[in-house]
C-alpha cells in the first residue's frame, strides 16, 4: 500500500539526500513543501506543494490529505537568517508548527527529524532551538526518529570555510583514527563528522520502521555505517 510522505526542508543538504532516497521508493508518494515550485529535482512520485511557512493558517490544511510520514530537515545558519529571531523561526518555530498540526490531524503518523548532537543538553541559540523542537515532538505522542549528527559533510558547491576545514582537514584523520582505534566507541563516533547521505539513509530507514508510540534517537555509530560494517559493533 502506498504511504503518503510530507517533507519540509528538501532544498537543504540532508533534505536533498532524503529526496534522492524517496525517489527510489515507488511505494512512497511524496509531497515536498517549497517556497517556490521548480526548486527540486523531478521524480515520478514527487509533488511540490507551494507553502508559506509564515502563514499560521497554512499548517492545518497542508495535512488535509493523508500523511503517514513527516520528514523535517529544516535548518539555516545565523548568518544566513540575518538575525537570531529569523533563525529561530526556521530552526524552531516552523518545525514545531508542523509537528503540532500533524499531531492534531494524523495522530497515528510518524516523524523523522534532523536535529543535532548536543540537543539533549540544549544550551545556546542553536542547540536550544533543536532541544525545544525535540521536546515538542516527544510531547506530541507521535512515533518519531531523531537524527543527531555532528559536523555535516557534503558535496555542496557553495564555499563555506568551516565545511572545507571539516571535509579536508578534520574528517579524514578523525575517521581513520576512529576505524583503527575506536571502532566501537560511542563517544568517539558521536562527535565524528558524518556525510549528509549517511544521515538521510539512517533517518529514513529508522522512521519507516517505527512502531506506534516508539521514539528512536540516532547518533554516533547509528549514523556511521563504515565502522560497523568494517569492524563490527562490540
Amino acid at each position: 500500500m502506498t504511504q503518503q510522505v510530507v517533507i519540509a526542508g528538501g532544498t537543504g543538504e540532508v533534505g536533498r539526500q532524503l529526496l534522492a532516497l524517496l525517489a527510489q521508493r515507488p511505494e512512497l508518494s511524496v509531497r515536498a513543501l517549497v517556497r517556490r515550485p521548480g526548486s527540486l529535482p523531478l521524480a515520478a512520485n514527487l509533488e511540490e506543494v507551494a507553502f508559506d511557512f509564515e502563514d499560521l493558517g497554512a499548517y492545518g490544511p497542508v495535512f488535509g490529505p493523508p500523511c503517514d510520514l513527516l520528514l523535517i530537515a529544516l535548518g539555516t545558519t545565523l548568518a544566513g537568517a540575518g538575525s537570531a529571531e529569523a533563525f529561530l523561526r526556521v530552526d524552531r518555530d516552523y518545525p514545531m508548527r508542523l509537528i503540532s498540526a500533524l499531531a492534531t490531524t494524523h495522530p497515528g503518523a510518524k516523524v523523522g527529524l534532523v536535529s543535532s548532537v548536543g540537543a539533549d543538553r540544549g544550551k545556546g541559540l542553536y542547540l536550544g532551538a533543536k532541544a525545544t523542537v525535540e521536546t515538542e515532538l516527544e510531547a506530541s505522542g507521535l512515533a518519531h526518529a531523531i537524527a543527531r549528527p555532528s559536523f555535516l559533510r557534503s558535496d555542496r558547491r557553495e564555499f563555506r570555510l568551516l565545511e572545507v576545514l571539516v571535509n579536508r582537514l578534520i574528517a579524514p584523520p578523525w575517521l581513520a583514527l576512529g576505524r583503527a582505534a575506536f571502532a566501537g566507541s560511542p563517544g568517539w563516533w558521536r562527535w565524528a563528522p558524518v556525510h549528509v547521505r549517511e544521515v538521510a539513509t539512517a533517518l529514513l530507514e529508522a522512521t519507516l520502521s517505527l512502531q506506534p508510540g516508539q521514539r528512536q534517537i540516532l547518533e554516533g555509530l547509528d549514523l556511521h555505517p563504515g565502522p560497523v560494517t568494517q569492524w563490527g559493533r562490540p
